[in-house]
Order: C-alpha cells, then structure tokens, then sequence
C-alpha cells in the first residue's frame, strides 16, 4: 500500500518512475484531500463534480423565467486517466583506434507501460420537481473544491441554457401530430476538458570506453485527464415510447466514448430514462 501511494505521488509530480503504467491509476490528484473515514479521495473528486454538475443545472434552470412543463435532464459524467510510463536505457562502448579513430557499439532498448482508468456516472433529474424544490446547497456552490477542471471553471450553462431555450420559442417546432414522434425538441450541452502531464529525464555521463544516453530521453512520463460531462434537456415519456431526447444523448454520448477510448465498442442497449 505505502509503495503504491509513493509511485502514484512520484508520476504526477514528474519524478519519472518507470512505474508509471503498470498500475491502475487514481482519478484524483495528489492534492485532493480525503477528510472522511467512510469514502475515499477518489469518491469525494467525483462526488464533488457530481453536486458542482447538479448547481449547475439547479441555478441555470431557476434563472429562466419560462421553462418548458414536461422536461428532464440526462447527464453523463465520464472521468479518465491514462498513466504512460517508458525507459529507454542506452550505452554506447568506445575502442579507441588511435586520435581520429575509433570504434563504438551502441547498445539500447525500450520498456513502456500504459495503464487507464474510467469512471462514467450517470444521473436523471426531473426539471418540473427540481424548479420547485428549494435549497440552499447550491448557493455557495462556488466554494466546491476539487482538482477536476469541472469543478475549477465556470461551465456558463445558464447563459447557454436561456439561449437555447430563446432559439426554441423564436423558432418553434411544429405542433405534435399524432403518431409523430419525430418533431420533439431537444437539447445537448458538452463540455470537455483535457490535461496532459508530461515529462522526462536524460542523464549522460562519458567515460573513456563508455557513453551513456542513446538520443532519447532514459525515462519519461504522461498523466492525461479527461473530463466530460453531456446533458440533454428534452420532453418526458411514457416508458418504451420513441424518445428524440434520449436517442440523441446515447448517440452523442457513444461519439465521445469512441472518441475517449479510439477503440470500436458495442452500444449499449437504452433504457427509458426520460420515462415518468
């Protein structure tokens, strides 16, 4: 335990431990505090985005004065790591010849590592029950700490949110007709953050028959974090009803995953989130 905990400290902090990548790697930063007994750095991160997520939305939805009646809101919290880790040791040995001349044998090689961790969270709120629910919670949601940069900037989802509620009354959709389950509104926010850490360490010595360092750096490190959060805002329906909302945010939601990951994947089947 105390080894991990000194490897997790060193990768971040660039000390280049040729660890790094072959273990599973932490979502929170060395700095992210634990205070609680019952709930881990990495569970108090992630809870903490969830409730600067959930303000979010809670004060974006009370600052509009008209909010369409029947409407929910899916979100996708997704949190990932990747650790790279490398070694590249290399020597060279020297046989003089004479003052001009010599002879030289270079020997090297190559150790890499990469470890990845994903955290994905999903949450529904009904916006009719959440615009007359009352709390005090988010009021200092400002003073919610945390490394992730969801939590660190200011995400603007009330101006967006007015603006595209603006753009659905000025240009309305047709009224539903029956047996029409194409003409729903729906709306998709998704804001994406990406850190990437790196660095490097490449001593050289000389000696009269040994070189060290073949050119590339002897070890070096990359923490990538990415953080993401997609919302969708859309009608409610019955369970099992054709949803546009709900197509929209898994579509979209399997764009970023095939994005995050590069990899093909199979989609997962859709329950009826926006149902009642």
């Amino acid at each position: 335990m105390i080894y991990q905990k000194i490897k997790y400290m060193l990768c971040p902090l660039l000390a280049l431990n040729s660890a790094c990548g072959t273990y599973l790697p932490e979502i929170r930063e060395s700095w992210d505090v634990n205070r609680s007994q019952e709930i881990s750095a990495n569970g108090i991160l992630e809870a903490n985005v969830k409730e600067k997520i959930y303000c979010a939305i809670y004060l974006a939805v009370k600052a509009q004065r008209v909010f369409p009646e029947g409407w929910a809101v899916q979100s996708t919290l997704d949190l990932q790591v990747d650790h790279i880790g490398s070694v590249n040791p290399g020597l060279s040995y020297i046989v003089p010849f004479n003052a001009a001349e010599n002879f030289t044998l270079g020997l090297g090689a190559t150790l890499s590592s990469q470890a990845t961790r994903e955290d994905k969270i999903g949450s529904y709120w009904d916006l009719d029950r959440l615009r007359k629910y009352k709390t005090d919670e988010c009021d200092d949601a400002g003073e919610i700490k945390g490394s992730s940069p969801l939590i660190t900037s200011d995400l603007g989802l009330t101006q967006w949110l007015t603006d595209a509620l603006a753009s659905v009354k000025y240009f309305p959709s047709s009224p539903i007709s029956q047996g029409n389950v194409f003409n729903q509104d729906s709306l998709t926010y998704h804001a994406k953050f990406i850190i990437i850490t790196t660095g490097s360490l490449n001593p050289t010595w000389k000696l009269i028959r040994f070189n060290s360092g073949n050119g590339a750096a002897l070890a070096s490190v990359n923490r990538t974090r990415t953080h993401d959060i997609l919302l969708t805002f859309g009608p409610k329906f019955k369970p099992n009803s054709p949803n546009i909302a709900l197509s929209q945010h898994f579509s979209t939601e399997y764009a970023i995953s095939l994005g995050n990951s590069g990899r093909q994947s199979a989609f997962p089947a859709s329950p009826p989130l926006f149902g009642q």
